[in-house]
């Protein structure tokens, strides 16, 4: 089997209310390697379900898929919390 094209690598995530697990489909290596790691780590949420050459079904737990919206910091929360960070990386690098 050759490589595939990214478009084909693909990760889809299904549940409804009637469960409490959802099925993640994946052909995308990067996310089969977290998954695999979870499901060592936490064999009693996570399960991988059905593989074939190219890809891996998992279960999880439904409440685990969650939806952000995006961050909505005003440019001077931005200037602040970035004065922030070079103070405490001066602090921290160029103790006195």
């Amino acid at each position: 089997m050759g490589r595939l094209l990214k478009v084909e690598c693909e990760t889809i995530v299904n549940f409804n209310r009637a469960d409490p697990f959802a099925i993640v489909y994946t052909r995308d290596k990067d996310v089969m390697d977290k998954l695999d790691a979870l499901c060592k780590k936490y064999p009693d949420r996570y399960a991988l379900m059905k593989q074939t050459g190219r890809d891996k079904y998992y279960r999880m737990p439904k409440e685990y898929v969650k939806f952000y919206s995006p961050a909505q910091n005003s440019e001077s929360a931005r200037r602040a919390a970035s004065e922030r960070m070079k103070k405490m990386n001066d602090e921290r690098y160029h103790k006195k």
